[in-house]
């Protein structure tokens, strides 16, 4: 799936169907994706008017909308509408303003699955920062996401795309500089300039991969899950994956202000 449905304030236009070497973004991404062995490509958007669009410029073979039962909103709502693409065994993720991408990333990614028996990969680069949106999910994950986004939603008011990874029975990290000699394959077109330069915000990961238990799931009570995020927020602590880290902080100050 193409991820497709942010605003591109910084960019100044619609970044998804920016120019890069002749051919739209969008366009781009949709290719590398099956290049990598994608059976199928949908694009996530907001509304029917942008699915045309880009489904015309980039082939995709449909949309996914964010699920109209599902209060939160963002990339991770898109992840929730897969729940409806049944019979898919493996599932890619990709942002639509990532145009330098290469399909070995996703083969790299699926290949660490296979070899460590994981439910997700992604990558992280320098310092930690995980690259959400560029992933490999099984459809034994991507089935469970609506229920565990939509719980959630309800008890934090928000979703993110790391919420899918950290409910994964086994999960897959992978340092961003086993997956590409270059930075600019992972460049976000944020603003014009970074179109110019293809320079990447951050820095290559270290060559490592890491297998991770992921703890998330939801607990009958608040005590129990304030307690897992405990225990969870050591653990990436421990690892160096200092998104998670900071995200599992985050809920732990939203949802456990009784039990600190």
């Amino acid at each position: 799936m193409v991820l497709a449905g942010g605003a591109g304030r910084r960019f100044g236009r619609d970044k998804v169907v920016a120019l890069v070497d002749g051919e739209v973004s969008v366009s781009r991404v949709a290719r590398v994706l099956r290049a990598a062995g994608a059976g199928r490509v949908y694009v996530s958007v907001r509304d029917e008017y942008k699915c045309k669009i880009y489904t015309s410029l980039s082939g995709a073979d449909g949309c996914v909308y964010d699920p109209s039962w599902l209060r939160c909103g963002g990339p991770a709502a898109a992840l929730a509408g897969l729940g409806g693409l049944e019979g898919a065994r493996l599932f890619f993720l990709a942002p639509a303003d990532m145009p330098w991408l290469r399909p070995s990333v996703y083969l790299w990614l699926e290949a660490f699955m296979g070899l460590t028996g994981a439910e997700a990969a992604v990558m992280v680069h320098e310092e930690g920062s995980v690259e959400t949106l560029v992933a490999a999910m099984r459809g034994s994950l991507v089935g469970r996401l609506p229920s565990i986004l939509g719980e959630l939603c309800r008890l934090r008011g928000k979703i993110r795309v790391s919420d899918a990874y950290r409910s994964a029975r086994r999960l897959v990290v992978v340092g961003s500089g086993l997956l590409s000699e270059s930075g600019s394959t992972f460049t976000h077109i944020n603003t014009v300039e970074s179109l110019k330069t293809r320079c990447s915000e951050r820095r290559l990961g270290p060559k490592l991969v890491t297998v991770v238990e992921p703890l998330l799931e939801i607990q009958d009570s608040k005590k129990g899950l304030c307690s897992l995020l405990e225990r969870e927020e050591k653990l990436y602590s421990r690892l160096g994956l200092d998104l998670f880290r900071s995200q599992v902080a985050g809920d732990r100050r939203v949802l456990c202000k009784h039990f600190s």
